[in-house]
């Protein structure tokens, strides 16, 4: 870092200078002469040196533009023959006391009056009912009475029509191929699902990663069986069902066949509804059959039996869940029809009261096999439904 040094002689010496000009007194006279109240501008002036000549110290420049800001603009621009005040006159500032006012903008001519447009020819609209609705009169009205003033009110009944005419689609296509039913021991044709038929460009740490949708896999077909081109395969997982029921076969997609490549036969997934992994089970797609929008038919004194396990582990139901019941297609039991499951009048364990009859869940019969179905809990009032509740039907599709 430089050194600097002060010289304590010439600092006294500027701010005996500097202090008189500040104080608005007259500075001290150079020391070569009596002082002058004014200069004017030679060639090569600056106000640097013309407060060194008068102030003794060209750092005090500043003073002197100040009290000059009426003849110069810019202190870095003074011209020959300029003449410039060495001392402020009596009551000069160096800031105005008043803003400048801003420019008159000039007005703008005004033009010839023109004749009035013609008015617009009204178009009959339909009018909105209106009515009559009472106000009460605030503070500041004329009278005290109640007003009555006219308002529109709209009628919002049409803008609402389309919502109100769509009709309630009962069944839909990914809740029955999402749904899952019971074997009820019958053998059934199920391939293998081998994987995709790309290798995986990353390698995964877990063994038997899931494929996902659009992916290209190779099915082994059942032994003696073939797929064609077009074929639906539900790739599906089997779990242990209800004693006496056989296997429950639980869905985790959809693969639509595309191909052969040698004995396997190519497909595409077109549908994911839980892990599909290699080594699952593959199984032609039942055909839905869409209802339509229809509305459910009353059914007094129903068909009754009961659940028989829910398809995945769980405690207590809810919405969507799916459920196995105890009474099919042999029974009557059709899709889309609507089962009560009921409370169970009598003790209850750990209460002093006894349980009364009520509804627990809805439950919507997606799957229908001969002697069991597959339904759907649509409603749930309480939660803890056990296998052996209850059920009854209280409303059918029509046929």
């Amino acid at each position: 870092m430089p050194r600097m040094t002060i010289c304590r002689s010439n600092l006294s010496r500027t701010i005996a200078l500097a202090l008189p000009v500040v104080l608005g007194l007259a500075a001290p006279a150079p020391a070569q002469g009596a002082r002058a109240s004014a200069h004017t501008v030679k060639k090569g002036d600056t106000f640097w040196e013309i407060a060194r000549t008068y102030l003794g110290d060209p750092l005090l420049w500043p003073q002197l533009y100040k009290i000059n800001t009426d003849r110069v603009s810019d202190p870095h621009w003074i011209y020959p023959g300029q003449v410039l005040k060495l001392e402020a006159a009596a009551g000069q500032t160096a800031v105005p006391t008043q803003d400048t006012p801003p420019p008159v903008a000039p007005k703008a001519p005004v033009p010839a009056a023109a004749a009035p447009p013609p008015a617009p020819v009204p178009v009959p609209m339909p009018a909105p009912a209106e009515v009559q609705q009472p106000v009460q009169a605030v503070q500041g009205d004329d009278d005290g009475l109640d007003l009555f003033r006219r308002r529109r009110v709209a009628n919002v009944s049409n803008a609402f029509r389309t919502y109100r005419e769509v009709r309630y689609h009962p069944l839909r296509a990914g809740e029955f191929y999402s749904a899952g039913f019971l074997t009820e021991g019958d053998s059934l044709p199920f391939g293998r699902l081998l994987g995709p038929v790309t290798p995986e460009q990353i390698l995964s740490a877990r063994a038997r990663a899931a494929v996902q949708i659009f992916t290209q896999v190779a099915i082994q077909p059942p032994a003696g069986g073939s797929y064609a081109v077009g074929d639906t395969l539900a790739i599906v997982e089997r779990r242990e069902g209800p004693a006496g029921y056989g296997q429950a076969v639980v869905p985790m997609g959809l693969v639509r066949v595309t191909g052969a490549n040698g004995n396997q036969a190519l497909g595409l997934v077109v549908a994911v509804y839980g892990a599909i992994r290699d080594g699952q089970s593959a199984l032609p797609a039942e055909r839905f059959v869409d209802p339509g929008a229809v509305q459910y038919q009353p059914v007094k004194s129903g068909l009754e039996g009961h659940v028989l396990s829910p398809r995945d582990l769980r405690e207590l139901r809810h919405p969507q869940e799916v459920l196995f019941i105890d009474i099919g297609k042999a029974d009557g039991v059709a899709r889309g029809d609507l089962f009560e499951a009921r409370r169970t009048p009598g003790p209850q364990p750990r209460a002093v009261a006894d349980a009364v009859d009520e509804v627990m869940v809805v439950l919507e019969v997606i799957h229908v096999r001969n002697r069991t179905a597959t339904v759907k809990v649509i409603n749930v009032v309480s939660p803890d439904v056990p296998p052996g509740t209850h059920i009854r039907q209280v409303a059918k599709l029509p046929s």
